[in-house]
């Protein structure tokens, strides 16, 4: 086993490195291990049991008292966790991904064995359960943090006024997307410019394959493949960013929400009753309802530079303020140091 060292600030960092105990699980076709799963292999390995107890000296003999632990899924048995909490470590777990349809996998059979919960989204359901109120439910420790926007995705250089591109997307293949991203694309066509990590699909990944089938079936358009560095070029190139979720009602959790303004770009996004609670709708951010609204604020945004460039001036000091990630781990360890 190896852990990494680092020293930031007053605090020093020993970091897993997450396959060391990932390869100790059968996952199912959608990379998830269920708690029954967890429950098994704990008791059919050995190799995993041991893994826990070196961890645990690690702690004891670097005398290390928090564990930070995020993960959407989970690889820590409550065996484990009890453990550490015998010799007084506090234990912080950090999910996304649990709203309705995955926190039976993320957060309800373990919220319970940890000090403190972060969550990133909010939306539990279409009712305006929040993910707080139903892990209130099973302990009572819920704690909100933003992604934030990592540093290598950040232009330090601002402008506000010479942006030649209109509208980008950045994006990784879905195909519950496609449909609304091709109304999009078909108002807009080379006004809209689309990247993606994955380019315009490889035959690597089940999604990059699924874009390559259906681009060729319908001829859709050309996704271009992108870079970190291309990255922060786009986004200081852009005018209006656009934002989507899988499921528009859902909590805005993703990086884009983060790296738009903090990016100098005004943002466009879906999930309008719940966008305030990171951004200021109308005055930082720009709410859409479904896809042909979106298309008549891009246009009237494009059509009105000093109200675009007002609330993307508005989004950007908001995410500098508060929604870097050095910002978020202040929070982060702020929370963690409280007793």
């Amino acid at each position: 086993m190896s852990f990494k060292n680092y020293l930031l600030s007053n605090y020093t960092f020993f970091c897993l490195h997450e396959l060391q105990v990932k390869n100790f699980f059968t996952h199912d076709l959608l990379n998830r291990i269920s708690f029954k799963t967890l429950d098994l292999t704990y008791y059919k390995s050995l190799d995993l049991r041991n893994y826990y107890d070196e961890l645990i000296k690690l702690c004891l003999n670097e005398q290390i008292k928090k564990i930070y632990i995020t993960n959407t899924w989970q690889y820590w048995h409550p065996i484990f966790l009890r453990k550490c909490k015998k010799e007084w470590i506090k234990i912080a777990l950090s999910t996304a991904d649990d709203d309705s349809s995955k926190i039976n996998y993320c957060s309800k059979p373990y919220t319970r064995y940890y000090d403190i919960h972060f969550h990133v989204w909010v939306m539990y359901d279409k009712k305006g359960t929040t993910i707080a109120d139903k892990l209130k439910e099973w302990w009572w420790n819920p704690v909100w943090i933003p992604l934030g926007a990592r540093a290598d995705h950040i232009n330090t250089n601002i402008d506000f006024d010479n942006r030649d591109i209109e509208v980008c997307y950045i994006w990784n293949i879905n195909p519950r997307k496609l449909f609304r991203l091709s109304k999009l694309k078909r108002h807009f066509w080379a006004r809209l410019k689309l990247y993606g990590w994955q380019g315009n699909g490889d035959w690597k990944s089940l999604k990059g394959i699924f874009y390559k089938i259906v681009n060729k079936l319908f001829g859709l358009w050309y996704i271009e493949p992108i870079s970190e560095d291309k990255l922060k070029e786009i986004y200081g190139r852009t005018k209006i960013g656009f934002n989507m979720h899988l499921v528009s009602w859902k909590w805005p959790s993703n990086s884009r929400m983060y790296e738009l303004p903090i990016n100098g770009v005004m943002q466009l996004c879906d999930n309008k009753l719940w966008l305030n609670r990171v951004f200021e709708v109308w005055k930082e951010v720009v709410a859409y309802e479904n896809i042909h609204n979106a298309i008549q604020k891009i246009e009237y945004y494009l059509q009105n530079d000093e109200e675009r460039i007002k609330v993307a001036k508005a989004g950007y000091e908001r995410a500098i303020k508060y929604y870097t990630y050095d910002l978020v781990w202040k929070r982060i360890l702020s929370v963690m140091s409280q007793d």
